[in-house]
């Protein structure tokens, strides 16, 4: 009997069809954002360019909102239900949140394939980078040039976001801008679901390992039971073939010698 596969909605058509663009656009406003805030005003003709290739890759983010919107079946359950695309849309100069989308749609594009154990490791390790990466360019965004900002530089940043991913939080660097704030939130989140994910993909990979081990034990086991009883048959095998020659050679035989050969009559 074979599998009847549900066809695709307009917008999942539309999604489908729209990923790899999407990636490659969210990929381009990545490098386009990190040159941005790195280059902190030191080149202002190359900032305005920057700017100009952020609006549009906004442009084509809200584009591509408005469409999935207009294609789906309930609009307002897809807008209730993709609030942080929304707030993209509705908030252009919030460019930290763009970062999200593209994040999304790259670990979404990751995430679609077979997640064997060794794909769940990179998928894992991959979206850690990647969460502490972006949340440090969000963070030196917002916090840079702040009155009373303690990060002087991006590597101050990097510095902040790998002590609060992993909840150490030595508190030489915090943000003093409702901006930083907020990404200080979605970084101690992810960094909470992360760690806990990767304790339990470990403990999962554990007793895994032990069950495997457990199992090569018990059959292993059962091999030697069987190879036991093969040998004890084989004795009892070698022990009847020893004795049947013995009782052979006791059987009785006559004490005057062979039997005479029978009278075969007068002869002529």
């Amino acid at each position: 009997m074979t599998s009847v596969t549900a066809p695709l909605s307009r917008r999942e058509a539309w999604e489908r069809a729209t990923n790899v663009p999407m990636l490659l656009l969210a990929v381009l406003f990545l490098g386009v954002y990190a040159w941005y805030v790195l280059d902190t005003g030191a080149s202002p003709y190359l900032d305005t360019w920057l700017a100009r290739v952020d609006l549009v890759i906004w442009a084509a983010f809200a584009a591509d909102f408005a469409i999935r919107v207009y294609l789906s079946r309930d609009r307002w359950r897809f807008v209730r239900t993709h609030p942080l695309e929304l707030l993209i849309v509705l908030v252009p100069p919030f460019r930290p949140l763009r970062l999200v989308r593209a994040a999304l749609l790259m670990l979404g594009t990751l995430n679609r394939a077979r997640l064997t154990r060794f794909r769940l490791s990179i998928y894992v390790g991959t979206s850690s980078v990647l969460v502490v990466l972006l949340c440090s360019l969000a963070f030196f965004d917002a916090e840079y040039g702040a009155p009373d900002a303690k990060v002087q530089n991006y590597g101050d940043a990097l510095w902040w976001s790998a002590v609060t991913v992993t909840t150490v939080g030595y508190g030489d660097y915090y943000p003093v801008t409702a901006e930083g704030r907020l990404v200080a939130l979605v970084l101690m989140t992810f960094g909470i679901g992360l760690i806990s994910f990767a304790i339990g993909t470990t403990t999962s990979w554990v007793f895994d390992q032990l069950k495997a081990v457990e199992a090569s034990a018990d059959q292993t086991e059962k091999q030697i039971g069987t190879l036991l009883d093969e040998i004890r048959g084989l004795r009892a095998e070698v022990a009847e073939l020893r004795r049947a020659p013995a009782a052979a050679n006791s059987s009785p035989v006559s004490a005057n010698g062979p039997p005479a050969p029978a009278d075969s009559g007068p002869i002529g």
